[in-house]
């Protein structure tokens, strides 16, 4: 009797280490090897992880920061992981430490000078999101929104909510793909070559 009350307090024991241990991050993203600005492996807390791709230099990016971190916000909660990642392979880590802090992104940034997310997404503009599945499947790539429209003028709000719109589908049990969006921005630049 004294052996089971010992088993069942050893697995009561295990399982609450289980249930505390931090989330790991799913095969394919381990495989990227994505590193927070801070160097460390990053591993985002969500059954689907949105990366929105982010230059410290692009006007357009950092307008739509505040979006981003509403959407962070109403989404963190509903099992959607947000980065940023951040993308000038010139940029230094404290600059893009700065530029974080200096425009209160609350969520999790990464380092993506060297383009793994950039390639895994076929990204091509900042800011451009992609939603991954948990499988690593694309099930979203493009724009935001429409604030900022072809050759790049800017309405006072948008018309179309993509990306809010695309996140509610999701957390409503709807499956993807869905249609990519072309957006406005910067051009991710190329790599540099050693």
């Amino acid at each position: 009797m004294r052996s089971r009350a010992a088993l069942a307090i050893l697995a009561l024991s295990l399982a609450g280490a289980a249930a505390g241990s931090p989330p790991e991050a799913p095969p394919w993203w381990r495989k990227l090897a994505v590193v927070g600005l801070d160097g460390a492996p990053l591993v985002p807390d969500g059954r689907r992880i949105v990366v929105v791709f982010l230059s410290q230099e692009c006007p357009v990016s950092n307008a739509y920061i505040p979006v981003l971190n509403k959407l962070a916000s109403d989404f963190s909660g509903r099992g959607f992981a947000f980065v940023g990642a951040y993308v000038d392979p010139e940029a230094g880590l404290p600059a893009l430490r700065e530029h974080a802090r200096a425009y209160a992104i609350s969520f999790t940034t990464a380092d993506d000078r060297g383009h793994g997310l950039v390639r895994a997404a076929s990204a091509t503009l900042t800011p451009e999101a992609v939603i991954f599945s948990g499988e690593g499947a694309v099930l979203y790539r493009g724009r935001i929104d429409d604030r900022v429209g072809d050759l790049g003028f800017a309405r006072p709000a948008a018309a179309h909510n993509d990306l809010r719109d695309v996140l509610e589908a999701i957390a409503a049990g709807k499956s993807g793909p869905f249609p990519p969006q072309p957006g406005f921005g910067c051009f991710i630049p190329e790599p540099v070559r050693s």
